[in-house]
This record gives structure tokens, sequence and C-alpha cells, in this order.
């Protein structure tokens, strides 16, 4: 069995710093995350295309594959904030 960090290397993917949540160009006065007993609550992420908010409507400002590469990055970015928040992806 594979490790959940084992998996992402395999897949090429390197969780960055939990980013600061961005609301209009400006630092946002929330919390990543909360933890509330078992469960972890996650907020703030928008996609972003070279550092910027990204948004537009699918097949008519951005295409399907630039919808998934927005998905992947809020995944990536999700990712980072759990294991800010638990310490390790493990748990």
């Amino acid at each position: 069995m594979t490790t959940v960090y084992e998996r992402l290397k395999a897949l090429q993917i390197d969780l960055p710093d939990v980013p600061v949540p961005v609301v209009a160009g400006y630092d946002a006065a929330f919390v990543p995350f909360v933890r509330t007993g078992n469960l972890v609550y996650l907020s703030g992420r928008l996609a972003k295309k070279d550092g910027k908010p990204w948004s537009g409507k699918m097949g008519e400002q951005i295409t399907t594959l630039e919808g998934k590469q927005a998905a992947r990055g809020i995944a990536i970015e999700l990712l980072a904030t759990l294991q800010s928040a638990l310490g390790d992806l493990e748990r």
C-alpha cells in the first residue's frame, strides 16, 4: 500500500505552502481552515492563473482544458491546506 505522499510524488505533485486566502485582490479576514472534533472545514481557495484570480464561463471565456487546470490547481491548494490543518495527510 502506498502512502499519500508516495502517490503525490508519482503524480508529480508538490504541495505548495498554504497561500493566504484572496478575495478580490485583498488578504481575506478569514482563516483557510477550521478544525472541530474530527472535521476540518476548508475555505478561501480560488482558481489562479499566473498568480492572479482566474474566472470565466466554461466554453466562453475559458476552455475545458483550462477549466481542468484551474480545478487541479484548487485541489492541490486544498490538499496543502489540509496538510497544514492536520500536520500529516496520513491522518
